[in-house]
């Protein structure tokens, strides 16, 4: 006996707060009050008033729909006004923005929720909406001509995670709502991103960020980054914001990492470099320097190399040319079983003993807060399986026989007592790369936190260099 599902054309909205866990990890009593504000006083009543109907709530969103893809935008443009306008006495750390992504479609009714591609595709829309504004498919702007809405800016076809085909999309600037963001003088934060999805030479989706203004600077993805929990993290924040001071950041999850394809197919060394293309090529930026850290360094170098006419300079921090397996080391294979061992029966224990390890080696002279933040970090990014496939792919890079071809001008950052990455690794770096300068950075760490003497000389060293 079959199962009756109903099928409806309707038009879905899907709506979800901006930098939800740092804005709850900074003050959750008064975000979640202020949140249930947002929902008596203006979500319920406008979505009612434009004859729409709440699906689900979630933690920090909800979906809605609708029979008339003018009044899901009406309704929305409403409340992104109404709650913008509420939120203005607040500074930008502390505020609540919302992304919103509107689609059209059949959809699958079951049990009073709805299911179907359309209800995804909305989803996926919201995650590149900017804050604050709506996203919406070329159906949907099909059908709001009669609105004659004038601050509408075509952003083309986008991929979407998850979503197989590109989708045609359209962005709905709510009162002014970008220069609402840009115009407060706070540190940048997630809010500031504008995040978009990739295809990589192979298909796995690539998830790329970029925030600041001026040229652009590439910074190549490392073992774990999360777009989003990176910005509120102590390990990585200083960097972004002073990357993003006078350039556009552009920078991209690992496959396998954050809001990329967590279930990438392959997992290689070739791999990680033809992502860097796809990132290149869909955010359309030309002559850039080139950020890596750790595995990031032979990453970017085998860009370069393939690409010398794209990127102007190379900084290079912790970085190697040859992976732990490739340094003639006759304790490797013990070693290597022994961590692929810890990461599968430990990385997503909730007995954090071997993430403090990891850490330990990572960050030696980090503060609990610093050792706190590695720690969760490394259990939101990644899978224990991607990251055994990532480090074993890590252990086997060997890109020695690149480094006389290299011609671009290179900096090489390096801790004198790297606990992770033996600097004797970024001095071969040096002997074999062209004209590069070497800057040790006092420190025992593999990753430069803020609070170092070493963070000063590293700002100093690469503003001079971008400025040669």
């Amino acid at each position: 006996m079959g199962i009756n599902l109903d099928r409806k054309l309707l038009a879905l909205v899907a709506a979800d707060m901006v930098g939800f866990s740092r804005l709850i990890e900074s003050n959750e009593i008064e975000i979640l009050q202020r949140q249930k504000q947002h929902l008596i006083k203006v979500i319920e009543p406008s979505i009612n008033k434009y004859k729409g109907n709440i699906i689900k709530t979630t933690g920090d969103g909800f979906i809605a729909t609708f029979e008339s893809s003018v009044n899901a935008v009406e309704c929305s443009i409403q409340i992104q006004s109404e709650i913008n306008n509420m939120e203005r006495i607040y500074n930008k750390n502390d505020r609540i923005w919302y992304r919103f992504g509107i689609n059209v479609g059949d959809v699958v009714i079951d049990n009073g929720d709805v299911f179907g591609n359309t209800v995804n595709i909305a989803s996926r829309l919201e995650s590149i909406a900017d804050p604050g504004g709506i996203s919406i498919t070329h159906d949907i702007f099909q059908n709001i001509k009669s609105l004659n809405i004038t601050n509408v800016e075509y952003i083309g076809n986008q991929h979407l995670k998850n979503i197989s085909q590109k989708i045609e999309v359209y962005k709905i600037i709510v009162s002014d709502n970008k220069d609402d963001v840009s115009s407060i003088p706070e540190s940048f934060t997630e809010i500031d991103q504008e995040i978009r999805y990739c295809s990589s030479k192979d298909n796995t989706i690539i998830a790329y960020a970029k925030v600041g203004n001026g040229p652009a600077i590439l910074k190549a993805p490392n073992f774990m980054s999360s777009l989003e929990h990176d910005w509120r993290s102590p390990i990585w924040t200083h960097m972004y914001r002073f990357l993003a001071e006078k350039n556009t950041l552009v920078r991209f999850d690992q496959r396998g990492n954050g809001s990329s394809d967590l279930d990438p197919l392959d997992i290689t060394f070739e791999s990680f470099v033809e992502d860097v293309d796809a990132v290149v090529n869909d955010a359309k930026i030309n002559k850039f320097p080139i950020l890596g850290v750790s595995q990031g360094c032979a990453v970017s170098i085998a860009y370069a190399i393939k690409n010398p006419n794209k990127v102007s300079h190379l900084i290079l921090f912790g970085g190697f040319a040859r992976g732990k397996g490739q340094r003639n080391d006759p304790t490797y294979e013990s070693k290597s079983k022994m961590e692929q061992t810890m990461i599968l029966s430990g990385w997503e224990d909730e007995n954090p003993a071997f993430r403090q390890f990891f850490a330990t080696s990572m960050i030696p002279e980090g503060n609990k807060e610093q050792m706190d933040s590695f720690n969760k970090i490394m259990k939101i990014t990644t899978s224990a399986k991607n990251a055994a496939r990532i480090s074993m792919v890590n252990d086997q890079i060997n890109i020695t026989e690149m480094l006389s071809k290299l011609e671009i001008p290179t900096i090489i950052f390096h801790c004198t007592e790297d606990a992770r990455v033996p600097i004797s690794e970024g001095k071969f770096l040096a002997a074999n790369i062209k004209n590069s300068k070497f800057v040790p950075i006092k420190s025992k760490n593999h990753i430069l936190l803020e609070n170092e003497e070493g963070w000063d000389v590293f700002k100093k060293e690469v503003s001079d260099f971008l400025n040669k």
